[in-house]
């Protein structure tokens, strides 16, 4: 029998959602996480409380009606804050304690947008986020943001009354529609077509691979063929439901026209895929890039297709050349920082380097004599009473740095550009070759997209460096194995993977055929495997972890001893070079 597999966060989720709706045989089709992937206890809360005041199968079947507007991730998060407001007050008088835990979201809410940079906040819907603001700043006490007379009246038209019953709440979530956006999901010619509970789902959470919410409403349940739940769509369905030629098609040209042309030939592709493309990584796709370096035929043209789509690439090339630019100002704002770091793990790499590579000291017949050996002069006539240092060691070393470029590093853009130049630039000027490469899962792709080559001197590329998606880790260690056993290395070549991640992966594509997703224990033994794999092959593979506290059995895990976790910039540098140090001495 095939179960459900829930990580550790999802587990949370549910049993907050089963305890505020009163009962534990409730399949969810809704699930409410933050931003950093941790369950959110409050919104949690209103969708059990969705469950024992309306009718849960009633509320996903609106949202289900409007799932093919272009707007429809938009319209979520209005109608939740509706529902929000309703069911809080509601629910008020038998749950006091509701009260605090509606303030502590809203001091939440406000924490982060402090922490948000400009240009994740330019990621964010300004109307959404203007009708948050105002909701959390009533909730904590706050001053009212200064809101047009259109805000206003939606701020007015969200506030649903406790008094409500279930009809008149589904009718101010279609009146909210109508009036604010002249739309009416039951007469949208698009619903008279049949919806698959795929395509819905998958237009659904592929809007969240590439924006930045407050909270993020994972659609979940069973429910496929039926239109009324055409989001509940649970993992087993999903890995069962086919995509179609043309929606692969869709897909190719949307990571084409987005990272630019392969650097690897349609034919290399296919032979890359047919590798690795197995067992978890079943049906997913590769796509390998360099910034002006790809092959693709469409390369330089204007993308093709709608204008709506034209204008959503558009867009997405604006805002990774936004945070280009954020990661050059950072650099600049905290050069001294940045040249110290420099400096200091260049030394000591020159250091630690003509002490690996010196060979060891042997006897000789001059040299630094050995005391308690000159008695062999004259007794047993031995010159060799001296020593010198043996002959260089002729190995070359080669490092990868590897990205982890998933939204879940959109917190730390700057920071981890900065360090991925810090130490490039270090290695450069001690004449290792070092190729910086990112990673990504898109649309089923996993893009790995190389920001400098091992023969690039310039390091300017990697501050190109921008987060969105998902991050697919073990199929992406999977393709470096495969990359850097291309490189055609001699044996006696050392080759360092060095892995800056936060411990957590996580895809929208299943971990298997048998409909696992693909995050929690599945996704990191995935993973750990992966390195496994590397280190039998001799690649050295270490991380340095940039995550929370929640993912430190993670990274064990996944690399066992081989990792340090940096608290902040200043210490980067002493920690990189001891993590090297002791990832080599292996080879000693």
């Amino acid at each position: 029998m095939i179960k459900k597999h829930y990580s550790k966060a999802s587990r949370r989720a549910l049993n907050i959602i089963w305890n505020a709706a009163g009962r534990y045989d409730l399949d969810p089709p809704f699930m409410a996480f933050h931003a950093n992937g941790q369950a959110d206890d409050y919104f949690n809360t209103i969708i059990g409380l969705a469950d024992k005041w309306l009718d849960l199968k009633e509320v996903a079947a609106f949202f289900a009606s409007y799932a093919a507007h272009p707007k429809a991730e938009e319209f979520d998060e209005f109608l939740w804050l509706g529902l929000e407001n309703h069911l809080y007050e509601r629910e008020l008088p038998e749950r006091p304690a509701l009260t605090g835990l509606r303030k502590k979201r809203g001091e939440q809410f406000f924490l982060v947008q402090q922490t948000l940079s400009e240009q994740q906040m330019t990621m964010q819907s300004m109307p959404v986020y203007r009708q948050q603001q105002a909701r959390w700043a009533i909730v904590t006490g706050r001053h009212l943001p200064l809101l047009s007379p259109k805000e206003e009246k939606m701020a007015e038209a969200l506030a649903f009354s406790g008094s409500w019953n279930k009809e008149e709440v589904l009718q101010a979530m279609r009146d909210f529609l109508k009036e604010f956006y002249h739309y009416d999901p039951v007469s949208d010619p698009r619903t008279q077509r049949p919806v698959t509970g795929f395509r819905a789902w998958y237009r659904k959470l592929n809007s969240h691979e590439y924006k930045q919410n407050d909270i993020l409403l994972i659609r979940t349940g069973s429910g496929l063929g039926d239109p009324a739940n055409a989001v509940a769509l649970s993992w087993e369905d999903r890995i069962a439901a086919p995509q179609t030629d043309r929606k692969q098609e869709e897909d190719a040209r949307y990571i084409r026209d987005v990272f630019g042309g392969s650097v690897l030939s349609d034919e290399e592709l296919h032979q890359a895929e047919s590798l690795l493309c197995t067992d978890n990584d079943k049906g997913c796709r590769l796509w390998i890039t360099a910034p002006g370096k790809g092959r693709s035929e469409a390369r330089g043209k204007e993308p093709a297709g709608s204008r709506s789509y034209r204008v959503e690439i558009e867009d997405t090339r604006r805002r990774r050349k936004t945070q280009e630019e954020h990661n050059r100002r950072y650099l600049k704002d905290n050069r001294r920082t940045v040249q110290g770091s420099i400096q200091r793990l260049s030394s000591e790499l020159d250091t630690w380097l003509s002490s690996f590579l010196k060979g060891m000291p042997e006897a000789a017949r001059a040299g630094a004599l050995l005391p308690q050996k000159a008695y062999r002069i004259d007794v047993l006539h031995d010159p060799f009473v001296f020593v010198r240092d043996g002959e260089e060691k002729d190995i070359r070393l080669r490092v990868d740095l590897l990205l982890d470029a998933s939204q879940s590093r959109m917190n730390s853009q700057e920071r981890i550009a900065a360090e991925a130049y810090v130490i490039a630039k270090s290695l450069e000027q001690n004449h290792v070759p070092v190729r910086v490469t990112t990673f990504r899962s898109l649309r089923g792709f996993t893009v790995l997209e190389k920001l400098k080559e091992a023969s690039d001197r310039s390091c300017d590329d990697i501050l190109r460096y921008y987060a969105g998606g998902w991050n697919r880790d073990g199929l992406a260690l999977k393709c470096m194995r495969y990359l850097i056993k291309e490189d055609k290395r001699s044996a006696e070549d050392l080759h360092l993977l060095l892995i800056l991640t936060d411990a957590s992966p996580n895809d929208t594509v299943a971990g298997s055929a048998f409909g696992k997703n693909y995050e929690g224990a599945v996704a990191v033994d995935d993973a750990a495997a992966a390195v496994k794999a590397l280190r039998a092959d001799g690649i050295r593979t270490a991380a340095v972890f940039h995550g929370s506290t929640s993912h430190l059995e993670n990274v064990y895990r996944i690399f066992g001893k081989e990792y340090i976790r940096v608290m902040s910039f200043r210490q980067f540098a002493d920690g990189v070079i001891d993590l090297m140090q002791k990832v080599m001495q292996e080879t000693g």
